[in-house]
């Protein structure tokens, strides 16, 4: 009798899943290479990451341990080397915020806050703090045209914000074939587009911002299985642009490596 009923429990739930209605996106697949990869300290639980010259600049999430960290992008020789090197500069967050993606417009790193709703302002070279904007709403990602700051929410809606006070100048909602594309987050702006990866899924999408239309989409996940991560919390996170390399770096959440792609043309 149990071995009846755990099959009709099973059909049914099979039945309800084939009724439910299931998100297919449409986006053209963006081919890549690995040009390179290189170590990435598995402590940081990467929200923001970024490139600047010859250093990155990365943000590293969660409350009572969130840091803004910065490294050069070069490697020293030998395993132990790599894997012990100190970072250049660090500057730990307050820990009442949950620190989220980081952005660079001028000589400032703006840093969003998770629901803390707001903003934290410091200075480049030395990473010190210098002040602190409100806004309303969560912070999931933020990148910047050059003029302005864009910033995700995880809902299927992009803002666009001034340097100066962050003020909202206006929304645009994301979509890939009509469809709305929810869970956005980190970001980054690069030759007129933004690209967005999507909460814990292994996709970074090519974004029109005139439009938000979705022009293609880079599938991730085999880049992640090399890692053989063994924590669902371990997602992608993570999209600098190499204007010198004329590459992206990405790595994610407490991974251990960091990859350098290529767009193919």
């Amino acid at each position: 009798m149990k071995q009846f009923f755990s099959a009709l429990l099973c059909i049914s739930l099979l039945c309800l899943a084939n009724l439910l209605p299931v998100t297919v996106y449409a986006a053209a697949p963006i081919s890549f290479e690995i040009l390179a990869e290189r170590t990435h300290k598995p402590t940081l639980f990467t929200q923001g990451l970024l490139v600047d010259g010859d250093h990155f600049y990365e943000s590293s999430g969660l409350y009572n341990q969130s840091l803004l960290v910065t490294y050069p992008i070069a490697e020293p020789a030998g395993t132990w080397a790599k894997i012990s090197a100190p970072f250049t500069k660090k500057q730990p967050v307050p820990a009442r915020y949950f620190a989220e993606v980081l952005a660079l417009l001028g000589d400032k790193l703006y840093l969003l806050t998770w629901q803390e709703q707001t903003l934290l302002i410091y200075d480049k070279t030395t990473l010190n703090y210098q002040k602190s904007l409100s806004y309303k709403g969560e912070g999931w990602g933020l990148t910047t045209d050059g003029k302005q700051l864009i910033r995700s929410d995880g809902s299927d809606t992009l803002y666009f914000h001034t340097a100066d006070d962050f003020t909202v100048t206006k929304t645009l909602k994301i979509t890939d074939e009509g469809k709305a594309v929810a869970q956005l987050n980190e970001l980054e702006f690069v030759e007129g587009f933004i690209w967005a990866n999507i909460w814990h899924q292994d996709r970074i999408l090519k974004i029109d911002p005139a439009t938000g239309k979705v022009l293609g989409e880079m599938d991730l996940s085999g880049v992640k299985q090399k890692l053989q991560l063994n924590n669902s919390e371990q997602v992608l996170n993570g999209i600098a642009w190499d204007e010198k390399r004329n590459a992206f770096w990405i790595t994610g959440k407490n991974w251990p490596k960091m990859f350098l792609l290529r767009i193919r043309p």
